[in-house]
């Protein structure tokens, strides 16, 4: 056996190759790259910012310098942008990433759409691809390799949104003009027809059974996306389509819990046979109950926040037709419109209070 210094040298290289090819295996293939932010805004027709916030683990017992990496930005529908992740220091223990208010030009506008429908219900898979970049490890290196990973995200499901509180602005109903007709963003290419469904409430409930009215709103969203939507408009409807209100207001949505606040004209009438649909109401429990059930059957009496239109590019505009979830504490709502009747829930029955122990021992006695 040869133990020249050559010989012994030529040996430690081979080891040290053999031990960066496994530690770049581990990087590429086992490593865990986990978003905690994703921000979308400054949206336009062909471009957005991008702000990231992520934590990378799991790339191996000793630290590697990865270079700065371009990566393809692929959702359920394809590739629809490209953006460049920093230079890191993998640690054993891991390492964060940021990227902050990065251009991403849009590469596919419907698979863009499509990757934002499904965050925001359900939850999506966002897969990077063909990441160019060089790795350095125990001295060997820098080598170039294809970094791909895929990273799940949870979505917003739907999102929660409840009304936290709602008053009546004491102006004539035609001082503010319907959300449905007004025109949102002079400078916005996007055309803001009237409601793809209905007329304005103007139109069909008439003057004077409009009200102009405020609604704070508490969103929940669980999901580590957020994005300025701009100025948007949505309708209130009932569990049959029908118009109770028309809100018009600016729509950031933010991780965790968040208000936001929108103005509009509410269709009076119409809330107060909501109300009564759901037992709110005097006399409505028992219609309520029966409208209840699975199947064909008829869906039970509900408030229902539906987006209608966005002020901003075109595809935020179809993204947010896709938010149509039921309203929360709606009560509050109809509490603003001065619903007629409206019934508080009973208070719990008051607790039975037994004997006390010594007064049991002493009829025992």
């Amino acid at each position: 056996m040869d133990f020249s210094f050559q010989t012994l040298i030529q040996h430690h290289a081979a080891q040290m190759e053999h031990a960066f090819r496994g530690l770049v295996n581990t990087i590429l293939r086992h490593s865990k790259l986990t978003i905690t932010l994703l921000r979308i805004s400054n949206v336009t027709e062909e471009s957005f910012h991008v702000s990231l916030e992520a934590h990378i683990s799991g790339t191996g017992p000793v630290t590697a310098i990865i270079t700065r990496m371009p990566v393809e930005l692929c959702g359920p529908s394809g590739h629809f942008g490209n953006m460049t992740l920093p230079a890191i220091r993998a640690h054993t223990y891991g390492t964060d990433i940021v990227v902050y208010n990065q251009l991403v030009d849009i590469v596919d506008k419907e698979a863009l759409k499509v990757f934002i429908q499904n965050i925001i219900d359900e939850g999506v898979i966002l897969s990077l691809r063909n990441g160019q970049t060089t790795i350095t490890a125990m001295g060997v290196g820098p080598r170039e390799v294809v970094y791909e990973n895929k990273i799940e995200l949870g979505g917003m499901n739907g999102p929660f949104v409840r009304v936290h509180e709602a008053f009546i602005i004491q102006n004539s109903p035609m001082a503010t003009p319907s959300p449905s007709t007004a025109t949102i963003n002079p400078n916005s290419t996007t055309a803001l027809n009237t409601s793809l469904t209905t007329t304005s409430i103007l139109t069909t409930a008439g003057p004077s059974n409009v009200n102009n009215f405020t609604v704070v709103l508490q969103v929940v969203n669980p999901s580590p996306l957020e994005i300025s939507f701009g100025t948007c408009c949505f309708d209130i409807e009932n569990h049959e389509g029908e118009i109770l209100a028309e809100l018009k207001g600016r729509l950031d949505m933010r991780r965790s819990q968040f208000e936001v606040t929108f103005q509009g004209i509410v269709n009076k009438a119409a809330m107060d046979k909501l109300a009564a649909d759901m037992g709110i109401a005097s006399g409505g429990e028992e219609r309520a109950n029966e409208r209840t059930g699975d199947g064909g059957e008829p869906r039970a009496p509900e408030a229902r926040l539906v987006g209608k239109r966005c002020g901003g590019a075109g595809w935020c505009d179809d993204t947010i037709k896709g938010i149509n979830v039921p309203l929360h504490n709606a009560i509050k709502l109809f509490r603003a419109v001065s619903v007629e009747a409206v019934v508080e829930p009973p208070p719990p029955p008051p607790k039975k209070r037994g004997f006390s122990k010594w007064t049991q021992r002493w009829m025992i006695r």
